[in-house]
């Protein structure tokens, strides 16, 4: 099996059991910040949707946000302020995270919390992001 399956099957398998990382795990003083294109990935903010965590590339359920290298200036600018602002409420405090599973792309889905309440809701909640899934193209760059 390879390494990445491996990897991905433990997980499911912590999933499948109810699996929920308890706060004290969270306890300890992360400082996130936005990954770097060449760095290897342990603890970062990927974009608005999408993080590591510990090695784990996390993909937010429930939300999509625009793409950091998307199509228009606009869809750009606003990814730029959902990953500033994701990182912003994972600084605030880590509180839970709660896998589902993973999407296409291998990533493990997960809604995670933190001081004030759950990432997903706040950012919609800002208007940087939008429900996933949705109908239609995105709205980030008009029609």
């Amino acid at each position: 099996m390879p390494r990445g399956r491996l990897k991905y099957t433990a997980l499911a398998a912590a999933i499948s059991l109810g699996a929920v990382l308890p706060n004290q795990l969270f306890a300890q003083d992360l400082t996130w910040r936005t990954c770097q294109p060449d760095e290897r990935r342990v603890t970062c903010v990927v974009d608005g949707d999408t993080l590591w965590y510990q090695g784990t590339k996390i993909r937010l359920i429930g939300i999509d946000t625009p793409e950091v290298e998307g199509r228009c200036a606009a869809e750009r600018q606003i990814a730029a302020q959902a990953t500033r602002y994701l990182t912003k409420l994972l600084n605030t405090g880590l509180r839970k995270i709660e896998f589902n599973g993973e999407d296409r792309y291998g990533r493990a889905l997960a809604r995670l919390w933190v001081t004030g309440g759950e990432i997903g809701p706040a950012m919609l909640a800002a208007g940087l992001a939008e429900p996933f899934p949705r109908r239609g193209p995105p709205p980030w760059c008009g029609s």
